[in-house]
């Protein structure tokens, strides 16, 4: 049976439809558009984050492995006659400096433990270890194992879970050239958790961000806490995983996900490890669930403001017709005498009945009503000319937002978060153009590396909010002291490396020597304390046959000279006699 509803209830009616509808399919594209554009932007801080994670790491190891390289080169070490206590003492120092280290010391050839940190294991025959036999032959750092001989000494660590040690070796040679044993040293692992808890900030983990160190055959390292039997993706066995890829892990939840593979440094092979972080899809796409449900919202809202307004412009519509049909039933019925009404709403309305009222002229009321369709149609096509005209202009400003989004997510990549000053890896990009133009030009370049003096103690006495301060100070001088072609860069911790165009081991020195003593004369000030510091600094010029990394590596070597010069001194790169 047909249902036959009045003009004003189907104006109202369609109004109503037509809006909520288009709050519908509002919220479903721009649902669609925005979870797409969240899932990229979580995927490039996902795989930031892991990129920094797995570069920890790796200058981590790195780092402590030219100390031990050094270490055992000093002439104190290959000394034989050196009393074993004073060798014990110069343990004892390095391993103060770096909490991380649980165990260090010597063993000569045979395996026997010579001399130790605090004497441990000294006496005890370390031959069978992996540590002893690669570090007879060479530098060597050594997967994640659990304590053996020194899990009854030392204590527990704080998470509860089992003594685990990283091992880094290198043999000792004797005055005469003679190997004389190995330098072994056993890196605790709860640096790996440190490091986790340094790049990933409570912020993070409240939006459900979650770090993995997996080894070379995919085996957890580490994990959060209470999930290192946690199953992990299938498609992690595919040689590349794509930056925040949703991924089902074994409790049947989706994730974003981020795999970043560690290639090791120039000093120590890759150990195949992989950093793997994660974040729940529904934490990664709540602000777009939300927006879609203020559109959906906002559309009902109007679809009630639209329903008041179809009933107004209906009963607006209606009124004149409805006249006008009563006349026309007064007429029919013989009333003469009636009054045919005059509109002056609607054009329409009005055509109408001047037709009633002029039946004469029935052929020039059919033109004028030509006449006004033609302009009407010429009005809609300018209207929708001119609609077409503003939803491009809206899509090109739409582009315009996006790209400015995508530059600043760049520029955020290429940052370091505490300092604004450029990552290691800005630093390499940048230093890969400067390596283009000196094999085009052969000109002069100078690496410069600035450490801190005595950074550790600033965090230690007044805490990492003060140190943080320091480091942004530090920065900001430093900034001011190079030129505009300068590259600038935090290599992590209290380090900096400084990229010279065009500048030779003179002209370096003199830049490194005034930026010491711009660092020099600096006032650390923070609201519970002021402090100073003072830097050191390793300078090293490019030759023919360098690569970036070899010419960072002399003046780090410098930059151990100027350490162990007094510090608070700048010294050049010195090829060895």
């Amino acid at each position: 049976m047909a249902i036959n509803l009045s003009l004003r209830t189907g104006l109202t009616l369609a109004f109503s439809a037509v809006s909520v509808l288009m709050a519908a399919l509002l919220s479903l594209v721009l649902g669609t558009l925005a979870t797409d554009l969240a899932r990229q932007n979580a995927g490039l801080i996902l795989g930031d984050q892991a990129m920094q994670m797995a570069n920890q790491l790796n200058s981590g190891l790195a780092q402590r492995l030219r100390t031990v390289e050094l270490l055992s080169a000093l002439r104190q070490i290959s000394d034989p006659a050196t009393p074993q206590a004073d060798n014990r003492e110069l343990l004892e120092k390095l391993r103060d400096s770096d909490p991380e280290i649980a165990w260090i010391g010597v063993a000569d050839t045979d395996g026997k433990v010579l001399f130790a940190a605090d004497g441990l294991l000294e006496g005890v025959n370390v031959k069978a270890r992996p540590w002893f036999a690669e570090g007879l032959r060479g530098s060597f750092v050594g997967d994640v194992h659990e304590a053996k001989l020194l899990a009854k000494l030392l204590p527990a660590p704080s998470s509860g879970e089992p003594l685990r040690f990283v091992d880094l070796a290198t043999p000792v040679y004797g005055l005469d050239g003679q190997r004389r044993g190995v330098l072994g040293v056993h890196l605790s692992w709860e640096w790996a958790r440190s490091v986790e808890q340094l790049v990933f900030s409570t912020a993070s983990r409240e939006m459900g961000v979650e770090a993995f160190l997996l080894n070379r055959d995919h085996g957890v390292l580490l994990a959060p806490q209470g999930m290192q039997e946690a199953g992990l993706p299938a498609q992690l066995g595919k040689a590349d995983v794509p930056i925040g890829e949703v991924m089902q892990w074994a409790d049947g939840k989706r994730y974003l996900t981020a795999l970043i593979r560690m290639r090791g440094e120039s000093e120590y092979g890759a150990l195949g490890w992989s950093v793997l972080v994660r974040q729940s899809v529904e934490a990664a796409y709540s602000p777009v669930r939300a927006l879609q449900w203020l559109v959906l919202m906002i559309g009902v809202g109007l679809a009630a403001v639209f329903a008041l307004f179809g009933r107004w412009l209906a009963k607006r519509i209606t009124r004149p017709i409805t006249d006008l049909s009563v006349a026309a039933d007064r007429l029919r019925a013989g009333g003469v005498e009636a009054l045919i009404p005059v509109s002056s709403g609607f054009r329409e309305v009005l055509g109408l009945s001047s037709s009633l009222q002029h039946l004469v002229g029935a052929l020039k009321a059919e033109e004028a009503k030509l006449a006004s369709l033609n302009a009407s149609l010429e009005q809609q096509v300018s209207d929708r000319t001119e609609s077409l005209d503003a939803a491009n202009r809206h899509m090109l400003l739409v582009l315009e937002e996006r790209q400015k989004l995508v530059e600043q997510l760049e520029e955020l990549a290429a940052r370091d978060s505490l300092t604004r000053l450029y990552n290691r890896r800005a630093f390499h990009e940048r230093a890969a153009v400067e390596w283009q133009r000196l094999s085009r030009d052969l000109r002069h370049l100078s690496v410069l590396i600035i450490d801190i003096d005595h950074f550790k103690r600033v965090n230690d006495e007044y805490g990492h909010e003060a140190g943080d301060e320091a480091l942004r100070v530090v920065a900001k001088a430093v900034s001011e002291e190079l030129r505009e072609i300068d590259t600038l860069a935090r290599f992590g911790g209290e380090e900096f490396v400084a990229l010279l165009p065009g500048a030779g081991e003179a002209e370096a020195l003199t830049v490194a020597e005034r930026v010491r003593t711009r660092i020099a004369s600096l006032t650390v000030v923070t609201p519970s304390v002021e402090f100073m510091l003072t830097a050191s600094f390793g300078v090293a010029e490019w030759e023919a046959g360098l690569d970036v990394t070899q010419l960072i590596a002399r003046a780090d070597e410098a930059l151990y000279r100027a350490k162990h010069g007094g510090r608070n001194r700048v010294e050049a790169w010195q090829a060895k006699t």
